[in-house]
């Protein structure tokens, strides 16, 4: 999973690519999981990393927001060349675990005399 920052500034992008083509006029689409918003970005140039394993992109993106993910597809003309999942997050330090279920969920924390309470529903 790639992770990108919630700004429309240019970001590094590295992949590793079905095929080791470096190239101008690559397209990408990508869409927000959920909001299925899309955005189409053309005319990407790629370049290969020093080590030769990574095409890397500086791509500029509009439809970001944070604490949230994206699928997405590079190809070249009809060629895919890779297709992936990014999340967009503000987060900075790599050290600190990173949650997607951060304040959205309240744990339950039961005791010894509910723990094992059940709901049984008899028809005929």
């Amino acid at each position: 999973m790639i992770r990108l920052s919630p700004t429309a500034n240019a970001q590094s992008v590295s992949i590793i690519p079905r095929l080791y083509t470096v190239a101008s006029n690559l397209s990408m689409v990508i869409v927000e999981d959920g909001t299925r918003e899309t955005q189409t970005i053309n005319n990407i140039t790629s370049t290969l990393s020093t080590n030769g394993n990574f095409l890397q992109m500086s791509i500029a993106f509009t439809i970001l927001t944070a604490e949230s993910s994206y699928s997405f597809e590079l190809k070249q003309g009809t060629t895919l060349l890779y297709r992936g999942k990014a999340y967009c997050t503000s987060q900075t330090d790599n050290t600190i675990d990173h949650t997607l279920n951060a304040n959205k969920y309240n744990n339950y924390v039961g005791t010894d005399t509910d723990d094992q309470k059940y709901i049984i529903l008899w028809t005929t």
